[in-house]
């Protein structure tokens, strides 16, 4: 969101005298994640309610002095405290297209380990970490170290083409590797590039 934009969507509790506030929260918890301003969003919602059924009592009465106390104090005036608050953030939230897309395969190869941690079989059935095979699953770009050619190992971050072929050399020795800690025992690989590499592999057997 731009500033200007920023500047608008914060004063839009005031446009709309405070009967919007709660779905200007909503839309900002929403975009933010955030479960703290979703709760701010729930209050802003049921003192909407009970502000409206208050108002339609005769003017003058206690109860539409109440209404537009509250529509007034909590959803005017507490609504901008909050939204000008959450500004800066909305402004923040806008990253590079290209940052979205390398965190959402960070998602994805997170999801695919922690499949093939549980269920070796399926994660077989849907080649996870097998990039030079025919699929349709996407695991955001695993390799499986006990599986992939050379040319897959040499495609990971800081692996060289002499390295990748060390390790596959090391699995036909040693049947194969369970951990980065032996990919630095076995195949000679760095502790600071294994640590990194964790991220990307799999070890199926």
């Amino acid at each position: 969101m731009s500033p200007a934009g920023s500047l608008l969507w914060a004063l839009l509790p005031l446009f709309t005298i405070g009967l919007g506030t709660a779905v200007v929260l909503g839309w900002a918890a929403w975009r933010l994640h955030d479960r703290v301003l979703a709760v701010i969003a729930a209050v802003a919602c049921a003192t909407t309610v009970v502000a409206l059924v208050l108002a339609s009592a005769p003017t003058g009465s206690t109860r539409n002095t109440v209404a537009g106390a509250l529509i007034a104090v909590v959803l005017v005036a507490g609504g901008l405290a909050v939204t000008f608050t959450v500004r800066r953030r909305l402004v923040g939230s806008q990253r590079d297209p290209a940052v979205e897309d390398a965190l959402a395969r960070r998602r994805r190869r997170a999801e695919a380990q922690r499949l093939a941690e549980r269920d070796p079989g399926l994660a077989r059935e849907l080649r996870i970490g097998r990039p030079d095979l025919p699929r349709r699953y996407d695991d955001g770009g695993l390799a499986d170290v006990n599986h992939v050619p050379v040319p897959v190992l040499a495609g990971l971050p800081g692996v060289t083409p002499d390295m990748a072929q060390r390790i596959v050399e090391a699995r036909g020795e040693h049947g194969g590797f369970s951990s980065v800690a032996e990919l630095e025992v076995y195949a000679d690989v760095p502790g600071h590039l294994a640590e990194e590499l964790s991220e990307r592999v799999v070890f199926l057997r």
